[in-house]
């Protein structure tokens, strides 16, 4: 575990040659052929058909789409009557709601019906608190744990694809393939629509064992440099669904309820969204003008950051600030940490947007924020989460006060002992109309 937050720059970003891959993990059957997963040029291959996705043109051009998902969100708000909400089911039934829109063009009841088929799958894949388990499911998911730790990598492979005994609920895995691929023979067949599913459509080549342009990774696993097979599509769409949805919604959780914590701030974020957006129509350039909406993201993102470690494997030998780290050597950083360094942070456990004023934020703090991790393994997709969050904030705050209430826990939040940060109690919140 490494918090030597300039040696991680150094190291994730300077030698980022060297530094290319994550852990090794095995999720089983399509997952395994994605961005997050795969490994070398196989990795860099993929990362070149997905990255165009996330430019800023096609994040732009679905803005409107964001917008009408935000506003149903909004409308749900209005109907809680000014009671107090499990805030957090609000956020997943939107960015689920949003993620079914833009990456795979497809209507979706996640708002309107939170015990619907595919919020409940899409809970379960990731192993949520809000889906609660059965013993069975319990106890397969112990195993998988036992054997990611301890067993061979095509053991725990063949426990995943021959046995459904893995990390991630299979059966769940199983039921948004089939959406994937429904999706995917639709865009195939019918008239192609923009969406992220339609760009990795386009990208589709068969790859048989034994052809020319089919290689094997460090893995094990078939791609080809033509583009991407029929597994590599429906992975990454399960990976956008999956990354898009628990990660982005946690933040925004969060958001909303350091302002609520906090009144001044959220009047004075309040005054600078009515300053700037007049209409409901969100621009970019409204976007940018808003600096005190970027400061509340930023600490947000400091406070509780997307994930609260990230690894990378070393391919070869390197020397870095006179410490030797020879191959294959996992090295881990840990922005939870980081980011509350007193060194480096004044007060780092309080809620200080204003932090992030350029004559506040230092070279050093510029360092040590790492929220999405660092180097070419960062984030692909965190300018597209960031303006989710952002149009999100401004919608509902020109229309609502958030508030506590006495259920709502007090600062610090304690957390589950789950991979992404996750409030350990039920956060509840109260949206009063202005």
């Amino acid at each position: 575990m490494v918090y030597d937050a300039e040696w991680l720059r150094e190291a994730f970003v300077k030698h980022l040659s060297v530094f290319t891959n994550r852990r090794r993990t095995v999720f089983g059957r399509a997952l395994d052929y994605t961005l997050f997963v795969s490994e070398g040029d196989h990795w860099r291959h993929t990362r070149r058909i997905v990255s165009p996705e996330f430019s800023s043109g096609k994040i732009k051009r679905m803005m409107p789409t964001i917008q009408d998902c935000i506003l149903l969100f909004v409308s749900n708000l209005d109907k809680s009557n000014e009671k107090p909400i499990y805030f957090r089911r609000n956020c997943y039934a939107l960015l689920l709601d949003i993620v079914s829109h833009t990456a795979f063009g497809l209507e979706s009841d996640t708002q309107t019906n939170e015990d619907s088929q595919f919020t409940q799958n899409a809970l379960r894949l990731v192993n949520n608190a809000e889906y609660k388990k059965t013993l069975k499911q319990k106890l397969i998911t112990g195993l998988a744990l036992i054997l990611f730790i301890w067993a061979p990598t095509w053991v725990v492979r063949l426990a995943a694809n021959s046995f459904n005994i893995a990390l991630l609920d299979i059966e769940a895995l199983g039921y948004l393939e089939q959406i994937c691929e429904k999706v995917i023979a639709n865009r195939k067949s019918g008239s192609p629509e923009p969406s992220f599913v339609q760009t990795l459509v386009d990208s589709l080549v068969e790859a048989p064992k034994g052809h020319p342009d089919t290689l094997v990774d460090t893995n094990g696993l078939l791609w080809s440099k033509q583009g991407l097979t029929s597994q590599g599509i429906v992975g990454n769409a399960l990976v956008f669904l999956t990354a898009g949805f628990v990660t982005t919604s946690n933040t925004l959780l969060f958001a909303f309820y350091e302002l609520a914590q906090h009144p001044h701030i959220q009047e004075q974020l309040y005054e600078e969204i009515m300053e700037i957006f007049h209409t409901d129509d969100i621009t970019p350039e409204q976007i940018n003008e808003a600096k005190l909406l970027e400061y509340c993201i930023n600490e947000t993102l400091r406070l509780y950051p997307i994930g609260f470690r990230f690894d990378r494997a070393t391919t070869e030998d390197v020397t870095i600030r006179d410490i030797f780290v020879p191959k294959g050597t996992m090295v881990t950083a840990a922005p939870w940490t980081i980011h509350r360094e007193p060194e480096i942070w004044e007060h780092p456990e309080d809620y200080d947007p204003y932090r992030f004023l350029p004559d506040r934020f230092t070279q050093k703090q510029n360092t040590a924020y790492m929220p999405f991790g660092i180097g070419n393994r960062a984030c692909i997709g965190q300018r597209l989460a960031q303006l989710e969050m952002k149009m999100t904030l401004i919608l509902t705050l020109k229309r609502f006060i958030v508030c506590t209430c006495e259920d709502t826990p007090e600062r610090p939040i304690k957390f589950a002992p789950v991979p992404a940060i996750t409030p350990e109690k039920k956060i509840m919140l109260r949206f009063v109309k202005r």
